[in-house]
């Protein structure tokens, strides 16, 4: 529940809520779960059993901020709003044609130089539509105006960019890297990244218009530089564009975030092994229906038959077919502040009720 309950603390409440009702009745199995965006690193820290490594990097505006990141046995996990997310800036900050996500590219190479082999990278959360070229920048790729200017990575510049050096990149061949989206949206167009999350990362109409354009130049010179289409590529407009700069330079892998991260925690078992399945989101509406981590949840309960519930803040569906009951903990009317304030006791509540609705009627 993004700025509220981490998937931790909803899934501590609701089994907390369910035993208070009956211990004996009720077996429970808690899997926290994420889809590239909030959480990712966390989920997957835990799954793959990594520690905590922190270092500092620029953040979207360049200033130094302390950034953390997973890490064990050759296996990294990188949350790229941790250097290069909104949660970094104050709103009057945000400013997708000055944010950059050089940040992004030193925690993957600080996760290198520790030994990592294997890189997870969740995108979901970016304050920035610089389609990666910051996070290029920081892996020693370098880039050049017409006029043969060295350019700094950011959302502007993706629009000056005539040539490219990749020649000194200092990413070791054989780093795999998995990039974790939790949307599918193509680089450009109208469901691209400027003109759907730019306006979300602080750009006006005009900044819309002026994105585009840029991104444009930028696949252009992409592709004669490496050959490869990425317009085309699925997931390209993800966290600004950041997909394309990951696949186009470094061979990695575009994955959909919920169904990969579902795989990565090995949830088909438990899913199988339970009467009932509950999941929840901070607003449960049609966006949630473009595999965000509840449908993919819901999703998997189908295919194995069993029932499942989901909670949220809010609740706006025109189509509540994948769930088998959806709740909004929310009791009365409230600000949006007062229901993130007191968002423990409102799950804590509803969960107490759900709880004794199942208990009553599999007991008749």
């Amino acid at each position: 529940m993004k700025g509220s309950l981490s998937a931790f603390r909803f899934a501590d409440l609701v089994e907390k809520a369910f035993l208070e009702v009956d211990s004996n009745y009720f077996t429970i199995r808690k899997f926290p779960v994420a889809d590239g965006g909030d959480e990712t690193m966390n989920v997957l820290m835990k799954a793959l059993k990594l520690e905590v490594q922190e270092t500092l990097v620029s953040d979207p505006l360049g200033r130094q901020v302390l950034a953390q990141y997973g890490y064990a046995n050759g296996v990294a996990v990188v949350e790229m709003a941790n250097a290069s997310g909104m949660k970094l800036l104050k709103l009057e900050e945000l400013n997708p044609l000055k944010t950059s996500s050089y940040g992004t590219g030193q925690l993957i190479l600080d996760a290198i130089e520790k030994g990592a082999k294997k890189i997870f990278v969740g995108i979901g959360g970016s304050a920035t539509v610089d389609g990666g070229m910051g996070m290029l920048e920081a892996l020693g790729i370098q880039f050049f105006s017409k006029e043969g200017q060295a350019l700094k990575g950011n959302g502007n510049n993706t629009g000056e960019i005539h040539q490219v050096d990749s020649s000194k990149c200092l990413v070791p061949k054989g780093i795999e890297m998995i990039v974790i989206s939790d949307v599918d949206n193509l680089l450009l167009g109208s469901n691209g990244a400027a003109q759907v999350f730019g306006p979300q990362k602080g750009a006006t109409p005009k900044m819309v218009e002026l994105l585009e354009r840029n991104l444009l130049n930028y696949a252009s010179v992409i592709r004669k530089h490496t050959g490869k289409e990425i317009t085309t590529l699925k997931g390209g407009g993800a966290a600004g564009g950041i997909s394309v700069a990951f696949s186009a330079f470094l061979d990695a892998e575009i994955r959909d975030g919920a169904d990969y991260i579902l795989d990565v925690i090995s949830i088909d078992d438990s899913i199988q092994w339970a009467d009932l399945v509950i999941t929840g989101e901070g607003m449960i509406d049609d966006q949630t229906l473009m595999n965000k981590a509840p449908f993919a949840v819901a999703m998997r309960a189908m295919k194995f038959q069993k029932p499942i519930i989901a909670l949220a803040g809010s609740v706006s569906l025109t189509d509540e077919s994948p769930f088998d009951g959806v709740f909004s903990i929310i009791n009365k009317p409230m600000t949006l502040e007062d229901a993130i304030e007191n968002v423990d006791l409102f799950t804590h509540h509803a969960s107490i009720e759900l709880a004794k609705l199942i208990s009553t009627l599999s007991r008749k």
